[in-house]
């Protein structure tokens, strides 16, 4: 079940499924790519050429167009607490297209990569996938020019959740 909240300037959508926390977490991360950072750094150090990054972060992102750049485990930390705690935060993005945001307008860093929710409430239930729409996030910078590659990303990363939790 979808569900479009509109809370301040943000559009947000919940994506509810009926899988289990760490099988949505795995079909999520199986939907988009990673980020190889050393990779990145291996050809920024041999001064290759922006076709040749370009093409190795393609390859990266493979057919999602978005990558996973880092995830964090927010319930591993909150169960420390007490009760287990089933939540994780992802940043995805493709550092391709974050770099032709940040060229237009460097406050947009503020937005990309942008970061997607996996929770499960309580941990047995099916769990839940949440997001900021990037077009939401881009637009709060007020540049026409973003909106094009903001509705990109949100086709990518609507393609991507309905692969996870279809």
């Amino acid at each position: 079940m979808i569900h479009a909240n509109e809370t301040a300037a943000h559009l947000k959508t919940i994506v509810e499924t009926a899988f289990v926390y760490e099988d949505l977490c795995s079909r999520f991360e199986a939907a988009i790519g990673r980020l190889d950072a050393p990779a990145i750094r291996r050809m920024e150090a041999a001064g290759a050429p922006w076709g040749e990054i370009e093409a190795a972060i393609g390859a990266m992102a493979g057919e999602s167009g978005l990558m996973q750049f880092d995830v964090f485990d927010q319930g591993r930390v909150a169960s420390l607490a007490g009760s287990r705690i089933c939540c994780r935060l992802y940043l995805v993005g493709n550092p391709v297209v974050a770099s032709r945001i940040v060229r237009i307008d460097e406050r947009g860093a503020l937005y990309v990569p942008f970061r997607v929710a996996v929770y499960a409430s309580p941990p047995a239930a099916g769990a839940t996938i949440a997001f900021d729409r990037p077009s939401s996030l881009l637009a709060a910078l007020n540049r026409p020019e973003l909106n094009e590659i903001g509705a990109r990303l949100d086709q990518e990363i609507d393609s991507a959740v309905l692969r996870a939790s279809g």
